[in-house]
């Protein structure tokens, strides 16, 4: 994690404290720390405030998935596959039923 990179985004955060890209940047930042936990309260706050922004429900799907959970993955990626196909965007429901499909194969 470049900690400069995590303060230009806090400095972001403060202009723009209701921004789901820039909250969701900061969780990425913090994922690449090795600070899972702090990372993933950080997309689950997104998650709980921002109900329709699909990326945080599908990276969320995409950490839990990493680390075995795998219930937990599907239920983040069933709720990004139903964003996306509310929203159209076929290139996102392809990538999020490619990741259903490997859990569940």
């Amino acid at each position: 994690m470049s900690l400069e990179r995590l303060n230009e985004l806090r400095q972001l955060e403060k202009e723009e404290p209701n921004d789901p890209f820039v909250l969701y940047a900061i969780g990425l930042e913090l994922y690449k720390s090795d600070s899972f936990e702090a990372a993933e309260k950080q997309l689950l706050k997104i998650a709980s405030v921002h109900t329709d922004y699909c990326p945080v429900f599908f990276k969320l799907g995409q950490w839990y998935a990493e680390d075995d959970r795998e219930e937990d993955a599907l239920i983040y990626f069933n709720k990004a596959l139903l964003i996306a196909e509310k929203e159209k965007d076929k290139k996102a429901v392809n990538e999020i039923k490619e990741a259903i499909y490997m859990i569940e194969d």
